[in-house]
């Protein structure tokens, strides 16, 4: 069994990005178990209406011309998109701005390998998902 990297320092920075993806869409988010792959489901008046998964970042925007995120969680966010007819987003905090983007509807990125290698874990290794940064919208756009 593969360790989980996220520390409780991970979760309170997640934390604090739910309550402004809350306050901005006006709904509330509840924590999904692991086997689900995405972190929340957005609830308004107790109906489900996007899966979310949530990242926190340590760099600006800018920074780099792509966000790169795993194929595994790009297809995990379609598949409960289509089972569900809801919409799977990702949330990107970054230093300097909040931005998301439809996962279910992706259509502009490229597949490449990459991934971690500061954890000397071999699994960090996969196919990725580039996607570049100008398609991600501000948390209030809609």
């Amino acid at each position: 069994m593969r360790p989980l990297y996220e520390s409780s320092q991970d979760i309170v920075s997640e934390s604090k990005v739910l309550i402004l993806i809350e306050k901005a869409w006006r709904c509330r988010g509840v924590k999904l178990p692991l086997k689900a792959q995405l972190d929340y489901l957005l609830l308004r008046h107790d109906r489900g209406v996007a899966w979310a998964e949530i990242k926190v970042r340590t760099n600006p925007r800018g920074r780099y011309p792509t966000y790169m995120i795993s194929l595994s969680k790009v297809m995990a966010a379609r598949e409960l998109a289509g089972a569900s007819n809801l919409p799977s987003v990702l949330i990107v905090q970054w230093t300097d701005s909040l931005g998301y983007i439809r996962m279910d509807t992706l259509e502009n990125f490229h597949i490449a390998i990459g991934g971690r290698t500061d954890r000397n874990d071999t699994q960090d290794i996969e196919p990725v998902v580039l996607i570049p940064i100008d398609d991600f919208r501000g948390l209030n756009e809609t």
